[in-house]
């Protein structure tokens, strides 16, 4: 069984509609294994009342070396973005760029666990609050496409670039043909331990490391799909640091980022 929230587009759904719906049931077909979710809203707590519990067996999208779970090699690698109005012509990459002192800046209020992004963060640092926007990340249960508000946004004027990531700009984007340019930030040399992009895993429970070896050659074979499937959805992808493939073992997991 798969871990996954009902409601967390482009990731997934309980309609089967997101990336991480299609990669599951790539998975589970080439294990011969019936595809079933555990669903829960992906807030905290989410790895402790899912996998914790014994609920499900493998969770998708998980920030490799994520602590608490043993993970496989990275299948992608993605990055927070810069969105603006292609008309526009800003092309802002840079969180020193001093345009940004003139602009209104879109922002998902908050991250992972409650926690600042990494963009709020690198603002802050250079007194940009004032110039920030906050759109709410995730409504109730009930309410779909959140995130896209701040696309929405960025294409209506009510800001003048975005911050996003990568996943999220990528897929609303869509929406909108055309009139967005999406940009990769760079990283802040003033935070070399709060990056802006991150590899993504598969991850187990300690202890099921044959789960983690099957689905890890499930991901080495069908690494050509899986990355079809992740463009499908626009999602931005910077090549791997850790590679896909490799004869050596793989590490477990160790600190890292929270989900």
């Amino acid at each position: 069984a798969v871990c996954s929230d009902p409601a967390n587009l482009p990731f997934s759904n309980d309609r089967g509609e997101g990336f991480e719906n299609r990669i599951a049931k790539l998975v589970a077909g080439e294990l011969g294994a019936t595809l079933r979710y555990a669903w829960s809203m992906q807030r905290r707590g989410f790895l402790r009342r899912t996998l914790g519990t014994g609920a499900c067996d493998l969770v998708l999208g998980a920030p490799a070396g994520l602590q608490g779970l043993v993970t496989t090699r990275p299948y992608y690698r993605s990055t927070y973005v810069f969105v603006s109005l292609r008309e526009r012509g800003l092309d802002v990459r840079d969180f020193d760029d001093p345009r940004l002192a003139r602009l209104t800046i879109g922002l998902h209020a908050v991250g992972a666990e409650g926690a600042n992004t990494p963009p709020a963060m690198a603002l802050a640092r250079r007194d940009l609050g004032r110039n920030v926007r906050g759109y709410a990340m995730w409504g109730d249960e009930r309410e779909v496409d959140t995130p896209a508000r701040l696309i929405d946004a960025v294409a209506q004027g009510d800001v003048d670039l975005a911050v996003v990531w990568g996943p999220f700009a990528g897929y609303y984007a869509k929406a909108h043909p055309g009139r967005l340019a999406i940009a990769p930030a760079e990283p802040d040399p003033a935070m070399p331990v709060m990056p802006v992009a991150y590899e993504l895993a598969m991850g187990v429970r300690r202890g099921d490391e044959a789960l983690r070896a099957e689905v890890q050659a499930v991901l080495d074979r069908r690494r050509t799909d899986i990355e079809a499937i992740l463009a499908d959805y626009g999602v931005p992808l910077l090549p791997l640091l850790t590679p896909a493939r490799t004869d050596a073992p793989v590490a477990a997991a160790g600190a890292g980022a929270t989900r």
